[in-house]
């Protein structure tokens, strides 16, 4: 549980930090959104796996 409660902590400070970037150019900051979300879903991908893999270990 208290995973769940710091990934959706962590999910709503970066919404909370959103911005409207003017240094970057509007491809970059597209690009740079692309990467952080594929980098969130690879992290959720990684952390379910974990997870299925830990609770089989328990079963056997």
């Amino acid at each position: 549980m208290k995973y769940l409660l710091t990934l959706v902590c962590l999910f709503v400070t970066s919404s909370a930090m959103a911005h409207e970037d003017h240094a970057l150019g509007e491809n970059v900051h597209f690009a740079y959104h692309i990467a952080f979300w594929s980098l969130c879903a690879l992290v959720a991908y990684k952390g379910f796996v974990w997870f299925k893999a830990r609770n089989k270990g328990k079963q056997q």
